[in-house]
């Protein structure tokens, strides 16, 4: 009996002085004073710099718009980004993102290619960072559950895109050069795969590593595919698939001194599409001009114009040239983080930082346009804008040539 009372007054006790005892507060879910602290990793130089200067003028907005808005609700906090050039470099990526991490930034926006994104992925998942990256679009990045989120669809969708063209231009064959790495190999994976399943062939890839310079070598093999495929199958019917980065450029000045390359039609992909260096080399944009090159890029979204027609006026007035489209989706990663962290507070533990930002996203609608996530924490939703290079009374330029709804699969060309 002394027992049962013993531990009965023992679990009075307990409960008392717990109930008294301070508890620790919940995550902030409403205010915080200080800074949000971002990090943004940028292909400011490299291969990938054309994407990186417009995006890193973009983040620039996004940190002085996002503090003017928290100043105009009367929140006691903003937002610092500190930006990083990867040099489009896996290695540097990584180097850039540990030095970052260490002084307490748990969010970036970045990297730019797919290929980044694989090298800084483990080291990601393993120390609890998020990551938002505003133009990957590898295939086999597309994992759920992991710390990677892109604000673009994956290349699954683009491949439809490009096979739907290829079809409408009756070709047959084609002839690819691509970057040797995760982006180039999976995005040709997607096109093989929808390509060849509508009858198409394609011929053994010519593939470059990541910081060739010297493309004579390449250039000469992929002559001598183009000229078996010519033979087979006549030149109107194939065509050279491009996917590059910015060394695109220097394959298309070295190409007039192949004549297969020369005789065929080519097309690129999505990191080509709107690369500065390409304007400011004649003999590559008359190359281009002359065979078609329509790129696929993740599409301006009409319902959005209202926001990022003015946000693009303002980018290109600091650049002098019209901007990537991944220079608004990084503008728009960067408002869903700092949204994010004002949901959540700044020491929120992962799953948390990921379960708000997912929701966050949902919510958002800014100058890409609807920003829902699917499964794999990629854009749900997204069609694709074919940019081509327009010779005018001013100089070449890029412009759309053609559109594609992912929804319906439909392809329309546009007045060039």
């Amino acid at each position: 009996m002394k027992k049962n009372l013993f531990i009965l007054l023992l679990t009075i006790t307990i409960v008392f002085f717990s109930s008294c005892r301070k508890q620790p507060p919940p995550p902030d879910r409403s205010s915080y004073s200080g800074y949000i602290r971002i990090g943004a990793l940028l292909s400011i130089t490299g291969s990938g710099s054309s994407t990186g200067q417009s995006s890193q003028v973009a983040i620039d907005f996004a940190g002085q718009d996002i503090n003017a808005w928290l100043s105009s609700i009367d929140r006691d906090v903003r937002v610092r980004i500190t930006i990083a050039d990867t040099k489009t470099d896996t290695a540097e990526a990584l180097k850039q993102l540990k030095l970052l991490y260490y002084q307490g930034i748990r969010l970036f926006v970045g990297p730019y290619s797919s290929a980044e994104v694989a090298a800084i992925k483990p080291f990601a998942d393993t120390h609890g960072i998020l990551i938002v990256s505003p133009s990957s679009v590898a295939v086999s990045l597309a994992i759920p559950g992991d710390n990677i989120f892109r604000f673009v669809s994956s290349d699954v969708v683009q491949g439809q895109a490009m096979t739907t063209m290829l079809l409408a231009d009756s070709i047959k064959a084609i002839v690819p050069i691509i970057r040797d790495d995760v982006w180039g190999n999976d995005l040709l994976g997607a096109t093989s795969k929808d390509f060849t399943a509508n009858g198409g062939v394609v011929a053994n890839a010519v593939r470059f590593s990541p910081g060739t310079t010297d493309f004579a070598a390449g250039l000469a093999l992929a002559d001598s595919y183009a000229n078996n495929m010519i033979n087979t199958y006549g030149a109107g019917k194939v065509a050279v698939y491009l996917c590059t980065l910015g060394e695109g450029t220097d394959i298309l000045a070295s190409a007039w001194a192949y004549p297969g390359l020369r005789s065929l039609a080519w097309y690129g992909s999505s990191a080509y599409a709107h690369n500065a260096s390409l304007l400011a080399d004649t003999s590559a944009s008359r190359f281009a001009f002359g065979h078609g090159l329509p790129c696929p890029s993740f599409g301006l979204d009409e319902a959005a114009r209202s926001k990022w027609e003015p946000l693009t006026a303002r980018i290109q007035a600091s650049i002098g040239r019209s901007p990537e489209i991944y220079a608004l989706t990084a503008y728009d990663a960067a408002w869903v983080s700092v949204k994010t962290f004002l949901t959540v507070g700044p020491h929120a533990d992962i799953a948390t930082l990921k379960l708000a930002f997912f929701d966050e996203s949902g919510n958002y609608f800014g100058a890409s346009g609807n920003t829902t996530l699917d499964i794999n924490g990629d854009r749900a939703f997204g069609n694709y804008d074919f940019w081509a290079v327009n010779q005018t009374p001013g100089g070449y330029l890029w412009q759309i040539s053609a559109q594609y709804n992912s929804a319906t699969g439909v392809l329309t060309r546009l007045v060039k």
